[in-house]
């Protein structure tokens, strides 16, 4: 192995960073493996072991760089150490490419038709993986690169985002071929590719005219953004002006509302810990929030903690609570999947010491079941910050009309992290077509059509307000959210087969 196929490889690194915010150059995504696939040839699988963790490396380290500002910032680490985390999750993410390199080789050490096919199922396969290991990590999947490109992605009502992620590793891996191997029916093989981009665009182009015909009458929504930043939330001190703040957006929205033919009351979202107390342990608030809703004559959903008392300490939980327009609850939601090392420390009787350097992390139960709440105007199921980049929760919400995400994204700062998390959203609405409603605490709130379409989103770091309208779907459920994450696990499947047969037939190993 030479330093210039280390170069290659991470060539292909700088482009795979090069494809998410804050670059976004998506039309890249069709070529950025190629130099990757052309140093694999004639490798052992160890190279291609470091050559894939070289890519992987050096694109993740483009894209979650973030962490340091977050981790300074708001989780009070010197850079120093927060470098180390970002190295050290980019390092993560780096694995499972290089597992893509060793595998590719591994299972087909002899370079042809048989890698060109193999490439995006393994792909797929150490996505599917690392969106479950360790409670998971699935950020910034290849197929969420072309969340702006409606046409590509509208296959993810079929085959989730692993399905996009499919198609651009095989377009890859048909110009690698064409290239390489020129003499094996080269135009026979771009011809193939060209017929697929052509049938995957068309599928996309048609359900973008369909779409909106699945829609149903449309209900008025709200979302308030109040800016609170995170290093004066959690101050008692500080409870009557945020509160204050959120109650002037609230008016202010209501009478946006004024005037306007409402067949049902309106829907007001407030973002995630947007009321910072113990929501369920606090009376005063409680009357407090529920006068504000009277006075709104509208649903109020609002993020806020809550706690269940049993021995000892009582256990936090954080959630989302709707009120009716007479003030009187509507139900609770929990969050049910936390963010690792922010909620929760996974592995804690191995991992006992990070608490000591991030002290800031919580130790918060997770929720149980899936919530969807039903008012009048449509059914809409609620997801807390990172839960909307895991397919799997949302799917338990596919019942829903019209999904709400509340979130609050300041520990991001003004990184692209907000825009990257928002892409997620997008590949949503898309897979279960339904319409997102997104509030966020700083920003980016935003609305995102069925089609993914990001039809409206906030500045960020303002006090921002925002009075329309949603479709709720009234289709039935999508192939995939019947299905799921079939195609990922026929996909694992498959690499798991092949790679038996290698055994088998003795590949080269380590």
């Amino acid at each position: 192995m030479r330093p210039r196929d280390v170069g290659y490889a991470a060539f292909s690194g700088i482009l795979l960073g090069f494809l998410f915010p804050p670059f976004s150059f998506e039309a890249i995504a069709w070529v950025a493996l190629f130099p990757l696939l052309w140093v694999l040839d004639r490798r052992h699988p160890l190279d291609g072991l470091i050559l894939g963790f070289v890519a992987g490396f050096v694109g993740y380290l483009i894209i979650i760089w973030w962490v340091e500002v977050t981790m300074v910032n708001y989780g009070g680490l010197p850079s120093p150490l927060a470098w180390l985390l970002a190295v050290t999750l980019a390092a993560y993410v780096g694995l499972y490419v290089g597992a893509f390199g060793y595998l590719l080789i591994w299972i087909t050490p002899e370079a042809g038709y048989a890698r060109m096919f193999m490439a995006p199922v393994l792909w797929v396969a150490l996505e599917l993986a690392r969106a479950y290991f360790l409670s998971g990590f699935p950020w910034a999947l290849l197929g969420y690169s072309q969340y702006s490109i409606l046409p590509v992605i509208q296959i993810a009502d079929l085959f989730g985002v692993y399905g996009v992620s499919f198609f651009i590793v095989l377009i890859n891996a048909v110009f690698w071929h064409f290239f390489r191997h020129p003499d094996r029916a080269p135009f026979v093989v771009l011809g193939g590719g060209v017929a697929l981009a052509a049938l995957v665009q068309g599928y996309g182009y048609l359900r973008l005219l369909e779409v909106p015909g699945e829609m149903g009458p449309p209900r008025p929504v709200g979302i308030v953004q109040p800016d609170t930043r995170p290093s004066t939330k959690w101050k008692p001190g500080r409870r009557e002006a945020i509160v204050g703040d959120l109650e002037k957006l609230t008016e202010a929205l209501t009478a946006d509302f004024s005037g306007r033919g409402r067949p049902v009351p309106p829907l007001i979202v407030w973002p995630e810990a947007a009321a910072p107390f113990v929501y369920s342990e606090e009376p005063r608030w409680q009357k407090r929030l529920a006068e504000i809703a009277e006075r709104a004559g509208s649903y109020l959903l609002f993020g806020s903690l809550s706690a269940r008392r049993a021995e000892g300490d009582p256990r936090l939980y954080n959630s989302a609570y709707l009120l009716g327009p007479d003030g009187t609850s509507a139900g609770r939601y929990d969050k049910m999947h936390l963010v690792p090392f922010g909620e929760y420390i996974p592995l804690r009787w191995l991992l006992f010491f990070v608490e000591k350097f991030v002290p800031i992390i919580g130790r918060f139960g997770e929720g149980e079941e899936a919530r969807i709440f039903d008012v009048p105007g449509g059914k809409f199921g609620v997801l807390i910050c990172f839960e909307v980049i895991f397919p799997r929760v949302v799917r338990r919400m596919a019942g829903s009309g019209f999904l709400v995400n509340i979130t609050n994204d300041a520990w991001f700062g003004r990184t692209a992290a907000s825009e990257q998390h928002l892409s997620m959203a997008a590949m949503r609405a898309v897979e279960l077509r339904t319409p997102i409603v997104r509030a966020a605490n700083t920003g980016i709130s935003a609305i995102i059509d069925a089609t993914g379409a990001i039809r409206l989103r906030s500045p960020i770091f303002e006090k921002w307000r925002w009075a329309g309208v949603v479709s709720p779907r009234k289709a039935s459920p999508t192939l995939y959210a019947r299905v799921g994450d079939i195609f990922a696990l026929v996909c694992f499947a498959v690499m798991l087969l092949m790679g038996w047969l290698a055994v088998v037939r003795g590949h080269p190993r380590l």
